[in-house]
């Protein structure tokens, strides 16, 4: 039998894992279909209690062998004699996560949602010498928290790297940079300018897009999601400007607290570079760039760092494929352009040019075009006053420290596909790439047990706050946990079928009021 939630821990007592049950049906539905291996799940027969179900759990608990750290690394990279091979694990004395749930003034009612965003900008704009003290240090820490947590980022991908998914990175790292999904800014903008001229009276189209996770991470100094970057999308300096005061006040509130605003240079969909002449259409004018990005420094009253995400180049170039001169020289041009405004010296850059003059899939733009790496070696090289980060690529653990190794100035690099597709691979980063295991931030569960507890929790603290609706979108997020393991189709099969209770109950026209959450079903 193949154990499938241990990778940090060398054991794990019986007895703790008994008490950790309130996650009932999730947790029955990964052991039963992922450790126990049965022909046809409890919970699906008809009849079935939720006694029977919790006695069944009893049971089964005990028949989990835990695997050490050292085994997880050998799961990762293939061989004990993995440069990267630890032997064992650092003892962990810090208890779990304490469910520490942020109070409703952070996450306000619809009803008085546009009270603190109706404030005029009377306020954000009082300049006094304890308010601009109070900026500087505000900017000076994120832009080290930024430094610090910038080895390792996850990508933007939307429909993916919602609040969910970044909560639940966060389980599996206290110290990786998350980037949120692109956000348009004309949206945010519209939705803002609305807000201050009363013809809306809700505000939770602007909550909706920058939220983040209901529960404390207890990190120290990352804020209430830790190391995160919001990524604005949009190449109309005005809308981004109002974009980024927006976002200023809704952390002044304590509704979210980035690390830093991003700009989108480098998506090449058809919808962004193409219609909406933005992401990666807006390499083509690199004062543009400039602009914009001043645009969201003045926003947000410089509290908050700004960094771009671009390409190498785009498809304009003539004979890009071997034209390596003008490629590189046009790269240098944006960056040195972007640069000289004073406010961005922190690019992450995908290593390869983005296809726009003909229609090709983002899926084939990201295939198509070969991995440039060494461009973005050489950019490292030549200026060493700025910041890079590698995207592209990198799909292990492995891989990334092997890309840090190679070029040792090297920020860090960036992952996106690997992270949605298999999370679970990444559980080591912090002890392998930031040199701890996390003890600095704050308690990360020792496997997927305890991983699933704790997203348990954030479950239900979502649905209380935005109504059962949204379960499929949160369950999405664990999807990935178990790819590759035996049975893991069925565990995914499972937790389509608990998302669609909902719809299920809405479409017989019953309520879910007394329902219990979906920890405790």
């Amino acid at each position: 039998m193949s154990p499938l939630f241990s990778l940090r821990s060398n054991q794990c007592s019986s007895s703790s894992c008994l008490r950790k049950k309130v996650f009932l049906l999730l947790l029955i539905k990964a052991i039963d279909l992922c450790c126990c291996r049965i022909s046809k799940p409890s919970f699906l027969r008809a009849g079935t209690s939720l006694q029977k179900n919790n006695n069944m759990l009893n049971s089964n608990i005990l028949a989990f062998s835990m695997r050490p750290i050292s085994s997880a690394v050998t799961h990762v990279y293939g061989t004990k004699s993995s440069k990267y091979f630890i032997a064992s694990s650092p003892s962990r004395k810090k208890s779990f996560l304490d469910d520490m749930l942020v109070t409703n003034s952070h996450h306000r009612n619809k009803s008085s949602g546009s009270a603190l965003l109706m404030s005029t900008a009377a306020s954000s704009n009082n300049s006094g010498e304890n308010h601009s003290s109070t900026h500087i240090e505000s900017y000076e820490s994120k832009v080290k928290l930024l430094d610090k947590s910038s080895k390792l980022s996850l990508a933007p991908m939307m429909e993916y790297t919602d609040r969910h998914f970044r909560h639940l990175v966060r389980l599996l790292s206290s110290n990786t940079l998350v980037y949120t999904e692109m956000i348009a800014a004309n949206a945010i903008s519209y939705e803002y300018n609305a807000l201050q001229r009363g013809d809306i009276e809700d505000d939770w189209m602007i909550r909706r897009f920058t939220s983040q996770s209901t529960r404390s991470t207890q990190s120290i100094g990352g804020g209430r999601e830790g190391p995160s970057v919001l990524q604005l999308g949009g190449s109309d300096p005005e809308q981004l400007a109002t974009a980024a005061q927006c976002i200023e006040e809704l952390t002044k509130e304590g509704f979210c607290d980035y690390t830093a605003l991003n700009l989108n240079c480098g998506c090449p969909s058809e919808k962004v570079a193409g219609k909406g002449c933005f992401g990666a259409a807006m390499m083509r004018d690199p004062t543009l760039v400039k602009n914009c990005v001043e645009a969201l420094s003045v926003g947000c009253h410089q509290t908050m760092p700004v960094t771009v995400k671009c390409r190498i180049g785009t498809d304009d170039i003539p004979d890009w494929k071997t034209n390596d001169s003008e490629l590189y020289s046009q790269l240098q041009k944006f960056i040195e352009t972007v640069a000289s405004s004073g406010k961005v010296t922190d690019f992450q850059l995908h290593a390869r040019i983005a296809i726009l003059g003909r229609s090709i899939s983002p899926a084939q733009n990201r295939k198509i075009p070969p991995l440039r790496y060494d461009l973005v070696r050489r950019l490292v090289e030549e200026y060493p006053e700025l910041t890079f980060s590698l995207n592209g690529g990198i799909d292990s653990l492995d891989m990334a420290i092997q890309e840090l190794d190679h070029c040792p100035d090297l920020a860090g690099v960036m992952v996106g596909r690997s992270f949605a597709a298999q999370p679970w691979n990444w559980a080591c980063a912090d002890s392998l790439l930031y040199n701890n295991d996390g003890n600095e931030i704050f308690t990360l569960p020792q496997n997927r047990w305890e991983l699933l507890v704790e997203y348990g929790k954030h479950a239900d603290a979502e649905e209380k706050l935005w109504t059962p609706k949204i379960r499929r979108q949160i369950l999405k997020a664990l999807m990935g946990l178990f790819a590759g393991e035996p049975n893991g189709k069925k565990f995914r099969i499972a937790l389509e079928e608990m998302g669609g209770i909902p719809k299920k109950y809405e479409k017989l026209g019953l309520s879910m009021e007394n329902e219990p959450p979906v920890s405790e079903l």
